[in-house]
């Protein structure tokens, strides 16, 4: 179970006020200028969302949200924090959810996915944030984050939650432009591109993280 249900979003926004974000490249060099969701798709792991989350809660950002069973955790989660929910899959299609995400898009919301929510398998891009960069034109954004003391819980996805005053490191990917005549062929390419970009970005973040908890020892 998720482990955010032992938190209230006020507990999260005073967690996330103790952490120290650092921005990074995909080769480890910090960033000067903190990135910002703009009109684009951020495409996150599950357990990576608390940090991001909580880093972009100023943004205007739209999330889908399954009704999984932990989705309504979430959802309480994330609308406490700012951002606006929209409940559903996102993986059909004509789905009521990607209609809304794209509604969401017309009206100058960024929008955020968890790619390989509610159940995984852990780090695998399910169709989602394709069909949805299809439907609404924008881009996709792979995001990566990791702390350099955190707590990892014993869920599928082994899901973080950065300690007190821990630093944490975010790394963002080059912006990936899904065609709108997606065939039923190409979206399993397209899944597989947003996996490896948001593996690569991870990466970043898991090593710059143990190398900071390296110096700490």
């Amino acid at each position: 179970m998720l482990a955010a249900q032992y938190m209230g979003p006020a507990f999260l926004l005073a967690l996330g006020r103790s952490w120290r974000f650092r921005e990074i490249d995909l080769a480890g060099a910090p960033v000067a200028d903190r990135y910002r969701a703009g009109a684009s798709i951020h495409a996150l792991w599950h357990s990576q969302q608390l940090p991001l989350t909580l880093r972009h809660r100023k943004e205007n950002i739209a999330v889908i949200v399954s009704q999984h069973r932990d989705g309504e955790i979430i959802a309480r989660m994330v609308q406490g924090i700012g951002y606006r929910t929209i409940r559903g899959s996102s993986t059909r299609g004509g789905s009521r959810a990607l209609q809304e995400f794209a509604r969401a898009a017309s009206e100058g919301h960024p929008l955020a996915i968890t790619t390989d929510g509610p159940q995984g398998p852990a780090r695998q891009c399910k169709p989602g944030a394709v069909l949805a960069a299809a439907r609404t034109g924008y881009p996709i954004v792979p995001a990566g984050a990791a702390a350099v003391r955190g707590w990892t819980f014993n869920s599928w996805d082994r899901f973080v939650v950065p300690k007190p005053g821990s630093i944490v490191y975010l790394a963002y990917g080059d912006p990936i432009s899904v065609p709108t005549d997606l065939g039923e062929d190409s979206v399993a390419d397209w899944q597989a591109r947003v996996t490896e970009a948001q593996n690569a970005a991870s990466a970043a973040c898991d090593a710059a993280a143990a190398s900071a908890a390296g110096r700490r020892r």
